[in-house]
């Protein structure tokens, strides 16, 4: 039976390669429908090429077109940025569909709201994360009662040989030059600061519902090793490949098969393999990000929206490498809290921390 695929950010990164994955697979999937951000020319170029028969940008049609493209699919999958596609996630668990994420925030935000869904309704959601991805097949055939530890791997970033007074003046530029994925400039920032991976520690917890204690961090900066799961007994379960975000999006959608890929076979031989623990002196912003899970409610929205501002400004080179985790500390500390957890609070929350933190970086706030 052929999977009809509705894609949410069909021009990004993961946006495309997923479509890369479709286009391989034919007589297993069909586009029905395809939103983009703002890009109508490729958005255009994708629909005619695939046959979508629904296809819509947010900028001129509106969030609504993300829940539009839900229906009449059997799969949904989630690459837009920030909390957009939140009502269309809950819309399509509703609706008892599948919903392959490659979106953080829809858990970092709204993770309590994604889990009632998914208790109240039939719907799932499978991961496109690449470090989840591999901590999902890791527990396949495994008790989770019996796990001790996750263990999420790291590349480092661009920074990871910087030393605390080289990142005093990295710039943006220098963070955008990632050692061994194509990534966004957000996510790649993001990943020079790790607060990616404080908010895969985040996800993780909501995804396999393991607490934070239980998750570790490690570097290991060939990409090789995805991430392990370690278990009572002592035995660790890795999942390794080359380092192609097309396995886990071609595994969120295969699933429970798998089936051929274009995936470039690993070749280990010659390979070194190195793991190396965090520094949190130079990378704070993962501790913020167990600090906000451990606030609980919606800190992690708050430092969420935080971050956001803080890289923005970081890519125009308006504030400095040490700045965002500063910015993003104070924030926590200082914004009270008059949301509820709720779709509406969310966005609230979303855009109220946003003005409140360009206000911080802006002088206009003073913080005793």
């Amino acid at each position: 039976m052929i999977k009809k695929i509705a894609l949410l950010g069909s021009t990004g990164s993961i946006g495309t390669q997923t479509l890369q994955v479709i286009k391989d697979n034919k007589n297993l999937y069909k586009v029905q429908s395809l939103v983009a951000f703002s890009n109508v020319e490729i958005l255009s170029h994708q629909a005619k090429e695939f046959g979508a028969e629904y296809f819509a940008t947010i900028s001129n049609d509106g969030i609504e077109c993300l829940e539009k493209a839900v229906d009449g699919v059997d799969l949904v999958v989630v690459a837009t940025r920030g909390m957009v596609a939140l009502k269309a996630v809950l819309k399509a668990l509703e609706q008892g569909k599948t919903v392959a994420l490659a979106n953080k925030e829809t858990l970092v935000c709204g993770g309590e709201i994604v889990k009632e869904y998914l208790n109240k309704y039939t719907g799932k959601i499978y991961t496109v994360d690449s470090e989840h991805s591999a901590i999902w097949q890791c527990l396949e055939g495994n008790k989770k009662s019996q796990v001790k530890r996750l263990v999420l791997t790291a590349s480092g970033g661009a920074f990871r040989n910087f030393s605390i007074e080289q990142l005093k003046t990295a710039k943006a530029q220098d963070a955008l030059k990632h050692p061994t994925w194509d990534m966004g400039s957000k996510i790649t920032i993001d990943s020079a600061t790790m607060m990616n991976k404080g908010l895969e520690i985040i996800e993780a917890s909501y995804l396999f519902d393991i607490p934070q204690e239980k998750i570790d961090v490690v570097i290991h900066p060939q990409s090789i090793v995805h991430s392990m799961v370690e278990y009572e007994d002592g035995s660790v379960m890795a999942q390794m490949s080359n380092p192609d975000m097309r396995l886990p999006i071609q595994y969120a959608l295969s699933y429970p098969d798998r089936i051929t890929s274009n995936v470039s076979q690993l070749d280990l031989i010659g390979k070194k393999l190195e793991f190396y623990a965090p520094d949190y002196n130079k990378f704070k912003c993962m501790k913020l990000c167990r600090k906000a899970f451990e606030m609980g409610g919606l800190y992690p929205a708050v430092l969420n929206a935080a971050n956001d501002v803080c890289v923005e400004e970081y890519l125009k080179d308006k504030i400095s490498f040490f700045d965002i985790p500063d910015v993003i500390e104070k924030v926590l500390q200082s914004y009270q809290i008059k949301e509820q957890m709720t779709v509406d609070g969310l966005f609230a929350i979303d855009r109220k921390v946003k003005e409140y933190t360009k206000k911080l970086i802006n002088g206009e706030i003073t913080i005793v």
